[in-house]
């Protein structure tokens, strides 16, 4: 108890730590021809993938060090705006079963002994000491 109390005011006095993250954020909509195999018991064999022009962007971290960012990002993640996977419906013909994106989210999640100030912001998930800025 104690040392949870010491560690808590040491915190208190260092001041608010945090990091960007940024990591891909896929989004996946199943079309009706997807849906109509589900619905048969069939399950869905995609055949391929068609993606318009890729992108690699930078994936990683930036921690905030007192007031120096340390950034520990490398370009390795892919993002691209549409994606679409065609496959066998009922009758055997091929459609688009899956249309999917990919982009970069970039989320600020921070501690500190003033995040109950956190809600005026918009996007802010989480409570008095700890949370994520959207």
């Amino acid at each position: 108890m104690r040392g949870a109390l010491l560690a808590l005011t040491a915190f208190a006095l260092h001041g608010c730590v945090g990091a960007w993250v940024d990591m891909p954020e896929e989004q996946v909509s199943k079309t009706a021809a997807h849906r109509r195999l589900i619905e048969n018991a069939i399950t869905p064999v995609i055949t391929r993938t068609q993606k318009n022009s890729p992108e690699r962007q930078w994936c990683g971290a930036t921690l905030l060090v007192v007031i120096l960012p340390i950034p520990l990002k490398l370009p390795v993640c892919e993002s691209y705006s549409n994606a679409i996977a065609y496959g066998n419906d009922i009758n055997g013909t091929e459609v688009p079963l899956l249309r999917s994106s990919r982009k970069i989210s970039s989320d600020f999640h921070a501690c500190g002994p003033f995040m109950f100030l956190g809600p005026l912001m918009h996007g802010y998930q989480g409570n008095a000491l700890c949370g994520t800025f959207r």
